[in-house]
């Protein structure tokens, strides 16, 4: 059992969330601390950080198959690869 640095509540090992503070200093805080520290709730959090990761992957993707058609196929389908590229950079980070 855990205690949230910031309001003292205990916590199960599994509800603890690690907070690194501007000083560099490490917090365990419970999930409502870390909205007020925040100004957005865990899980809101975690959903934009697997985007992101999911972007990151598909963008490097996208590169080598635009890599790929280049070579293979000629300028325009490398042209054509870029432009596909940016969209889908594009379209996946503004979802939500």
């Amino acid at each position: 059992m855990l205690n949230c640095s910031e309001c003292g509540r205990t916590l199960e090992e599994k509800d603890a969330l690690v907070h690194t503070t501007e000083d560099g200093e490490k917090k365990v805080i419970c999930q409502e601390c870390f909205k007020e520290l925040t100004g957005v709730d865990y899980q809101t959090f975690a959903l934009r950080k697997e985007n992101a990761k999911q972007t990151f992957i598909a963008v490097l993707f996208c590169l080598a198959c635009t890599a790929y058609a280049w070579y293979d196929k000629g300028w325009m389908w490398g042209v054509g690869g870029i432009i596909l590229t940016t969209l889908v950079y594009l379209f996946s980070s503004k979802a939500r």
